[in-house]
């Protein structure tokens, strides 16, 4: 019975040490300390990535790009020093969130609260970190990168990422090895379609509906987020014709589509031989060959041509263009 009490108080004990070692890593507290030096890193977009030199005991602030619309996350890049790698574990690195002073090169103290736990260097000479900046992303893990799994927040559009010693009784030669490090982002895989769209003659907008690749979308949205690659833009009106369109739309960029609308109105194209006299509806038409606005419904097109004379009707419909051409040919017969 008194092994069983025993038993019991030993797992009991282990559980409470196993439940407090949790809580130490969920709710950590804000510490201060000291770096070394603070490095400013550049994330870019569509640019070649900066490279910067850091030490061990040292801080990178991780400047984000401004315009944030296709970033999803970074992704550290960092080589790791022959002396570091033959230490497994040697060194730590974490990010720290409510950091205090904000972060700069012209500052070494510190008061933040580490997020989550903290990383480690293994034994290879590189090491990847996937940071999330979005709950909501679509970041593929990898068995080659490590992946911070609570999302880091900025302070002035800044990251806060620290380098430490986590062993003791290394070689002093670690104490000068410098890591370089990249920072890319991690770009959701679309683009931004910006449409621009202008009334025909300077009149005043008429409403409209846009379908994008048969799907409905907000016509007042300017600015709208697509997957790359082709879509199918489609415009129609009561108002104006039809619009089709095929845009490509790059990843993490935007392209511009301008739309000018033309007058729902029927018109008209004719050609004929220039010693033709041409009525359009019993009116005498020059023959300028340019295409003219007609109102919708019958109308009568007469060709005179010498003591010739050809009638041709057409049936105008809103948002149909005609033409209307004629041809003189010569017929040949043989007989014997």
């Amino acid at each position: 019975m008194e092994m069983c009490s025993n038993l019991f108080y030993r797992k009991k004990s282990i559980i409470i040490a196993v439940l407090f070692s949790f809580s130490s890593v969920v709710f950590l507290q804000a510490e201060t300390f000291r770096v070394h030096k603070t490095n400013l890193l550049a994330v870019k977009v569509n640019e070649t990535a900066d490279e910067i030199e850091a030490g061990i005991n040292d801080a990178i602030a991780i400047e984000l790009p401004e315009d944030m619309t296709f970033v999803q996350g970074i992704e550290l890049a960092i080589q790791v020093p022959q002396i570091v790698a033959s230490w497994h574990d040697s060194v730590a690195w974490s990010f720290y969130n409510e950091i205090t002073p904000s972060p700069s090169e012209k500052i070494i103290d510190y008061k933040g609260t580490r997020l989550g736990g903290v990383g480690r260097t293994f034994n290879s000479l590189s090491l990847n970190i996937q940071v999330p900046l979005k709950a909501n992303n679509s970041i593929k893990k990898t068995p080659y990168s490590q992946y911070v799994e609570d999302i880091p927040e900025a302070v002035n559009n800044r990251l806060f990422f620290r380098l430490q010693i986590a062993m003791k009784g290394m070689p002093e030669e670690i104490d000068s090895a410098m890591f370089k490090i990249k920072a890319t982002p991690i770009l959701i895989n679309k683009g931004c379609l910006v449409l621009k769209t202008e009334p025909p003659n300077d009149k005043e907008a008429e409403p409209y509906t846009v379908f994008i690749d048969e799907n409905l979308v907000d016509s007042s949205n300017k600015k709208l987020m697509l997957d790359a690659g082709v879509h199918n833009i489609s415009i129609v009106s009561d108002f104006y014709r039809n619009e089709l369109r095929t845009v490509t739309i790059e990843q993490a960029k935007t392209t511009s589509l301008n739309i000018k609308f033309r007058d729902i109105a029927p018109t008209v194209i004719i050609t004929a031989p220039s010693n033709s006299v041409i009525y359009f509806d019993d009116k005498e038409i020059e023959n300028t060959k340019q295409q003219f606005a007609v109102q919708q419904g019958e109308h009568k097109v007469r060709f005179v041509i010498g003591d010739y004379e050809i009638v041709k009707n057409i049936t105008a419909v809103n948002g149909r263009s005609y033409t209307v051409d004629i041809n003189i040919d010569a017929a040949v017969s043989e007989s014997d």
